[in-house]
Order: C-alpha cells, then sequence, then structure tokens
C-alpha cells in the first residue's frame, strides 16, 4: 500500500513539474510575440519621434511582465537616465500609468 502512495505522488509531482515547464514554455512564447509586435509597432521611438496611435496601443496592451523580464543588469547598463525617462514618459503619453520607483527587472521609473 505504501509504495503505490509514494507511486501516485511520484506521479502527480511529475505532472505537475511537467504542466508548470509548458505553462513557462507558453508563456515565454507568448511574450516573444508580444515583445516582437510592440517593437514593430514602436520602432520610430528610436529616433525620439512621437507614437503613433497603434505604438500606444501596444503599449498599452503588451504585459509588463513580458517586457519586463528581458531587462538583465546587462542590458540596464546600457542605458542611460535620458532614455529610461524618455521611455516612462511616451508610457505615460499613451495612457499607461507608471509609478514613480516601478521596477522593471534591473531598471526603476523616475
Amino acid at each position: 500500500m505504501e509504495e503505490n502512495r509514494a507511486i501516485l505522488m511520484s506521479l502527480i509531482l511529475i505532472v505537475l513539474i511537467s504542466n508548470f515547464t509548458l505553462n513557462m514554455v507558453a508563456a515565454e512564447s507568448y511574450c516573444h510575440a508580444q515583445r516582437r509586435v510592440l517593437v514593430n509597432a514602436c520602432k520610430r521611438l528610436i529616433l525620439r519621434q512621437s507614437p503613433t496611435a497603434e505604438c500606444c496601443l501596444r503599449i498599452r496592451r503588451t504585459p509588463m511582465w513580458c517586457v519586463c523580464s528581458i531587462i538583465t543588469p546587462q542590458l540596464a547598463a546600457l542605458v542611460n537616465a535620458n532614455d529610461v525617462s524618455y521611455a516612462v514618459g511616451v508610457i505615460r503619453q499613451c495612457g499607461r500609468p507608471v509609478a514613480r520607483g516601478t521596477k522593471c527587472g534591473s531598471l526603476t521609473a523616475p
């Protein structure tokens, strides 16, 4: 009886881990697609041009965790304070609130 219970518990654990792993893969695939659409819609921001309506829509709809999950310390080191202020300003201009001190990966909103 104890052996059957141990086998059952092992199977349940394997199913839970497999489900978690599949969800992580699905979430990363989803985020990758969301980031690609966001970047394509907002390319003109690199030249500091005003965001288009489509860009603002993508800024409002793209989950922040999809964007912030890729902001590593190495990537953050390439970004200066003016760039962060500009990005936060555009995000706010597009109607998505960003509170002072909000953390996004290794960056903090002014």
